[in-house]
């Protein structure tokens, strides 16, 4: 390369990356508005505003409780209300993202042709504004953790295991996102499609166990309920659902944990036990017996995770694909 041509080409990458900087800075904040706008409207004219984040979980679970635990024969199982909390927050989550999104370009038609605006802000800030709820939703979570530990003495539900919550908000942030990218796109050139997803939506939810168990279908000879639980190892958001509940409570069905750590917490209020850890035997006791229980503990590993990851990183890279080859027709059809 020619020596005097190398500032030029310098100029220009600097010039190149200050731009896109400067977009993305801009897209940024508009991004932020468009977020705050969603959660402030949301219950705009309710009277009790944003505790309905709150108590919409609880009520829907209260609901499916009642029904389900009857009919289905789960009322003997203790902690049977976080099984079906956490499956619908972790439902609700992709599918207020999705469902908000899929409208989003049409609905703000005037902002994208009076405005040079990236397409691509409406869909993040739906999505957004969904994990915003979600977020709030865990109060519902830890309010029936509590209710749940202190009415059935299964205080071991308050695990280390909670924070892979935060591994797995993430991936599912880049599912949604990415199905957000093909509906949105297609509903720009095909409205009906919004009233096909509503009811593939009713569908993916009775084929994601939020109210039923698998192993009612996993346990059996016949070839209709193997059928049924292959469909529901390839549904993407079982995957999602389940290790919800393995990182939030799900500890305390492991006899051998709670054991451990039953143990460990009677001993402490025992003047034994102090008097061992006098002797440093007693610290030495309860480290390996937390360890022996951390192996029984079902704590969700890499293959979940990747899991999990896998099926995000997917839809978000098909989403993009789909969103970047239709974009530019976009204008003639919004």
């Amino acid at each position: 390369m020619d020596n005097t041509n190398a500032p030029k080409l310098l100029t220009r990458i600097k010039e190149f990356f200050v731009k896109k900087a400067a977009s993305f800075k801009k897209n940024a904040n508009i991004v932020r508005e468009l977020v705050k706008k969603n959660v402030k409207i949301q219950y705009r004219n309710s009277a009790i505003g944003a505790i309905w984040t709150i108590l919409n979980p609880l009520l829907n679970m209260l609901v499916m409780y009642f029904v389900f635990s009857n009919v289905l024969g789960y009322k003997d199982d203790k902690t049977y209300a976080l099984y079906l909390l956490c499956g619908t927050i972790t439902f609700a989550l992709m599918r207020a993202g999705t469902t908000q999104s899929m409208t989003s370009l049409v609905n703000n038609r005037g902002l994208l042709t009076k405005n040079k605006i990236s397409y691509f802000v409406f869909p993040v800030s739906n999505n957004l504004s969904a994990v915003i709820n979600f977020a709030f939703s865990l109060i519902a979570l830890l309010t029936v953790m509590i209710f749940v530990a202190f009415f059935n003495n299964v205080f071991e539900i308050f695990s280390p295991n909670l924070l892979l919550i935060l591994v797995m908000v993430p991936a599912l942030f880049l599912f949604s996102y990415g199905l957000s990218l093909i509906l949105s796109a297609l509903y720009v050139f095909f409205r009906d499609i919004q009233h096909f997803y509503n009811v593939f939506l009713t569908l993916w939810t009775y084929l994601t166990p939020m109210f039923y168990k698998v192993d009612r279908f996993a346990n059996s000879e016949d070839l209709s309920a193997k059928f049924i639980t292959a469909v529901i190892n390839l549904n993407p958001m079982y995957h999602f659902v389940e290790f919800f509940r393995d990182a939030a409570y799900r500890c305390a069905e492991n006899t051998q944990f709670v054991a451990n750590c039953g143990e460990i917490i009677n001993g402490v209020g025992t003047s034994e036990f102090w008097g061992e850890l006098v002797k440093t035997n007693g610290l030495q006791k309860a480290m390996e017996m937390l360890e022996t229980a951390q192996m029984y503990a079902p704590l969700p590993g890499a293959q979940e995770i990747l899991i999990l990851y896998g099926w995000g990183i997917g839809a978000f890279l098909v989403g993009t694909l789909v969103f970047l080859l239709t974009r530019r027709k976009f204008i003639f059809y919004i």
